[in-house]
């Protein structure tokens, strides 16, 4: 006869990565007739703008967007530098890599690398190299078995377990724009010139206060710029922003994490109320914010059972959950010398990004890519550019854990020059996030059959030991007793009580 067991249900949201897939796009662009003949390139920067995200129905993940490219260059018979600014549309498909269940796709940006060539001199070929990391999550009913109906009837024994993990309550999304105006230092000339503009955005905060997630975080604005009499300029400024979503079916105790998107950045000389302002820069960013809202679940289940009335057949399963969960912060300064050549005069500007991070041999890999801009000995304008990796020693990663890491460089980068060319000092920053996947073994059903007509008579009282390896329960489970009855019989209050070398008194239950 099967047993009529009593069921939980527990819903949540479990994290999804996939391999991530590369992307190549490149355009061609003329300089405008307002602009001089190029005579050399000096420089190309660009950001990734990640504007679509789909899960084809084929299980295909589609990515389009934009890479916002700025080509430094000299131009003949102009004194300074000039820049284009130009859209390198792209759209990319990551091959049989999806998942059908997956929900709340996400997938970030990461430019590889960006390079322009000279066609002539009023035309250029910008080619730019992505990777992306697509991520998402899928919708789990977990149904668990944790009683039976009626077990003190049938002389049903139940070995309950829980089992805390932390899951995912659901995701949030928002796009929103951040528009602030910059003042540029007083003395200094006015921009006649826009040349490149970075934009890093981090997370500072992130809270569920009632049925709001409020947000907070940080804008790295970093904007060269050109003088009218054709001296570079650098501005950097820190804005903060806040953003409130609606957080509505989440308990107050659970906790949030926000990653941003940069769908658009620009910035322009003046402002709406005064546009021909050169003094005043304005910068407007577009932005995506995703938060994952996590809470701590118990799990209770039956990991084994059995009647003392008649035997009982159990069919069991895989329950796997993640468990341990932790997030650790791990900085490493940073040394690196990147040789101009030339004899150099001054920087300008300098630029760190650090790729995906990877674990292998205890370590945490980071590969970087560091640039300089700077004026040589012969007052003319360059660019150097490195490659290089960086490794971090990975602390609490082991066997078993499931790790993942995004590293960034927070902080201020020195540079000093020196005779081979221009030594870095920067710090990285590594934030890791590991995890345990434990599974363990419960009862998802079970019949009880009927005790054989004809049997050996088994004796009502046993005096054995408790050997290797056993436990309370499987003893009381062989004999069909109870482990409240053995530890009665043998005037014991728990299980811990019990020695090797103790005779223990087994009476044999009877339902």
């Amino acid at each position: 006869m099967e047993l009529n067991l009593q069921k939980a249900t527990h819903e949540y949201y479990e994290t999804l990565r996939f391999a991530p897939f590369p992307c190549e796009t490149m355009r061609e662009n003329i300089v405008p007739d307002s602009c001089g003949d190029i005579a050399r390139i000096v420089d190309t920067t660009g950001t990734v703008c990640l504007t679509g995200r789909e899960l084809t129905g084929d299980g295909r993940f589609c990515a389009s967007g934009s890479v916002e490219a700025s080509v430094l260059y000299i131009p003949e018979k102009e004194e300074g530098p000039r820049a284009l600014h130009f859209q390198i549309p792209f759209q990319c498909y990551g091959e049989g890599q999806g998942d059908a269940s997956c929900e709340n796709l996400d997938i970030r940006g990461e430019l590889h690398s960006i390079d322009t060539r000279v066609l002539n001199p009023r035309k250029v070929l910008t080619r730019a190299n992505l990777t992306l990391y697509p991520t998402g999550c899928r919708h789990v009913s977990l149904s668990v078995c944790t009683g039976v109906e009626d077990e003190s009837n049938d002389g049903i024994q139940l070995l309950r377990e829980q089992k805390q993990t932390r899951v995912a309550a659901g995701v949030k999304e928002k796009e929103f724009t951040f528009t602030e105006e910059l003042p540029l230092s007083p003395g200094r000339g006015g921009a006649e010139e826009i040349l490149s503009t970075r934009v890093d955005v981090r997370g500072t905060d992130s809270k569920l206060i009632g049925s709001k997630l409020v947000v907070k975080g940080l804008i790295a604005a970093t904007v060269l710029y050109r003088e009218g009499g054709g001296r570079l300029s650098l501005l950097q400024q820190e804005l903060p922003f806040s953003q409130i979503l609606e957080g509505g079916g989440f308990e107050e105790e659970c906790e949030s994490e926000a990653a941003y998107r940069l769908l658009s950045a620009e910035c322009r000389a003046g402002t709406e109320s005064a546009p021909d302002d050169a003094c005043t820069l304005t910068l407007s960013v577009s932005l995506r914010t995703r938060v994952t809202v996590w809470r701590k679940l118990e799990v209770a289940f039956i990991s084994d059972l059995y009647s003392t009335a008649a035997p009982v057949n159990c069919q069991m399963e895989e329950l796997s959950l993640s468990e341990d969960s932790q997030q650790s912060i791990r900085r490493q300064n940073v040394r690196e010398l990147l040789e101009t050549g030339v004899a150099v005069k001054s920087v300008v500007d300098t630029d760190i990004s650090c790729g995906a991070a990877s674990l292998s041999g205890g370590e945490w890999r980071i590969p970087v890519c560091a640039r300089c801009l700077y004026i040589d000995e012969n007052n003319l304008l360059g660019s150097v550019h490195r490659e290089f990796s960086v490794s971090i020693p990975a602390e609490l990663e082991g066997d078993g854990m499931e790790c993942t890491a995004e590293a960034v460089c927070h902080g201020d980068v020195i540079a000093n020059i020196m005779p081979e060319g221009i030594e870095l000092r920067f710090p990285v920053e590594c934030t890791v996030s590991a995890s345990s996947r434990r599974r363990y073994l419960c009862v998802s059903g079970g019949e009880r059959s009927e005790e054989p007509q004809e049997k050996e008579p088994a004796p009502s009282l046993i005096l054995r030991k408790m050997g290797p390896g056993e436990t309370l329960w499987s003893i009381a489970k062989q004999y069909r007793a109870t482990r409240e009855g053995i530890l009665s019989v043998n005037e014991l209050t728990e299980e811990s009580q019990i020695t090797p070398d103790k005779l223990l008194l087994i009476p044999r239950a009877r339902g």
